[in-house]
């Protein structure tokens, strides 16, 4: 019983649900302790506990474990629709961890065990929110979101999905989620893989997302394009300069004379040159190796008969 009046949400969590900036309901959080610490009789400690954790770049960053008398303490500051999302929401997490904790140990809590999300499913894809990667990486959400705002390094529709209206409805109900939020990420399996690249973590997708089995056999991949060492040097040179385009493309669009103007657009030129002779080469790269290896399936065929 001790075990489960311990359990507390991670404030990153907790401002997931609120939607709202983590930095800003830190804040709001210092102010409450400070009006709290004002009554001896009152201890900060039974709503909100600080502490923190380490991010990929080494440095440790505040947090606040959130007991659950704490989210009845922020719920009681919000009202309407805001209010109520968020009162069920950590109503339903508790729950959730209440029923975990409960068919383990005594001495064990569900806190100091890795975060484990649970797959769900947009149109049959396996997605996991932008939530569940940020608790696995051990980050802030605000830092997922930054490479979903990279347009040449996730692609909508692809690496992520952005839900809302009728679409996050049907996920929803896909998912038999009861939440009541006004938009949701979503991100694939190739997202998730991107983001482990670009933090230098090894990702194995078997650790996340599901194996899908079927009974037919499979064909095996025509080009291993992940170990193709020409096609990744290519690839890396391509998304080098995709990266000063896009810086370039910032300068010239606050530039406000006609010479800086004209220099900026000879650059765009050049650049819009380079990226066109990358694009071809990589093309030229994989479909050469895709021509080879049919070459030596169709010939392999020929000599069995």
């Amino acid at each position: 019983m001790n075990n489960i009046k311990s359990l507390s949400l991670d404030s990153r969590e907790v401002a997931v649900m609120l939607n709202k900036r983590h930095d800003h309901l830190l804040r709001d959080i210092d102010t409450y302790i400070s009006y709290l610490g004002q009554n001896p009789k009152l201890g900060s400690d039974d709503f909100f506990k600080e502490t923190s954790y380490k991010a990929g770049t080494g440095r440790r960053y505040k947090i606040y474990q959130i007991t659950k008398k704490g989210c009845e303490f922020l719920a009681h500051k919000q009202t309407g629709r805001k209010g109520s999302s968020f009162t069920a929401s950590y109503i339903n997490r508790f729950h959730e961890m209440e029923a975990q904790l409960s068919k383990k140990p005594l001495q064990q809590t569900l806190i100091e065990e890795p975060y484990k999300p649970t797959i769900k499913y947009w149109k049959g894809i396996p997605v996991l929110t932008k939530l569940d990667v940020a608790m696995i990486l051990n980050v802030d959400a605000s830092s997922i979101q930054n490479y979903i705002r990279r347009p040449w390094f996730m692609t909508e529709n692809v690496d992520f999905y952005f839900l809302r209206g009728h679409d996050l409805f049907e996920y929803r109900r896909e998912n038999k989620i009861k939440s009541t939020i006004a938009a949701l990420i979503v991100l694939t399996e190739s997202g998730v893989r991107k983001i482990y690249e670009a933090r230098n973590r090894k990702f194995t997708p078997a650790e996340l997302f599901p194996v899908k089995s079927s009974c037919e056999p499979q064909r095996p991949m025509l080009v291993n394009a992940p170990m193709n060492i020409e096609l990744q040097k290519k690839i890396k040179d391509l998304e080098g300069k995709l990266i000063a385009l896009h810086e370039v493309l910032n300068l010239y669009n606050r530039c406000n004379t006609s010479e800086k103007s004209r220099c900026f657009a000879n650059t765009l030129n050049e650049l819009g040159l380079q990226i066109f002779s990358n694009i071809r080469a990589i093309s030229d790269v994989k479909l050469t190796s895709y021509d080879n290896y049919e070459i030596g399936f169709r010939l392999g065929n020929m000599m069995t008969r």
